[in-house]
């Protein structure tokens, strides 16, 4: 089964649209599941230029295996904007 391919900055619209409709903190994968697309380093760099361009909020956590990783908000500034 092929990916979509759609422009970057749809993509990245696509992104912000998920973290700011869901009502926890997402993971990567949850985020990248949403878009129908398989976790990638691409992928993973498009949500770290988020955290750059301050839209997206990342936290490190421990999930209940005791693995840790990160999850994604809005950044504060951007929701109240």
């Amino acid at each position: 089964m092929s990916q979509d391919h759609r422009p970057l900055n749809e993509t990245r619209q696509m992104m912000i649209d998920i973290v700011a409709q869901s009502e926890v903190p997402l993971t990567r994968t949850e985020i990248v599941k949403q878009l129908n697309r398989k976790k990638t380093p691409h992928l993973v760099n498009m949500m770290d230029e988020l955290v750059d361009d301050g839209i997206f909020q990342r936290s490190i956590v421990t999930f209940n295996n005791s693995v840790t990783g990160y999850v994604y908000t809005l950044a504060t500034k951007t929701a109240q904007e």
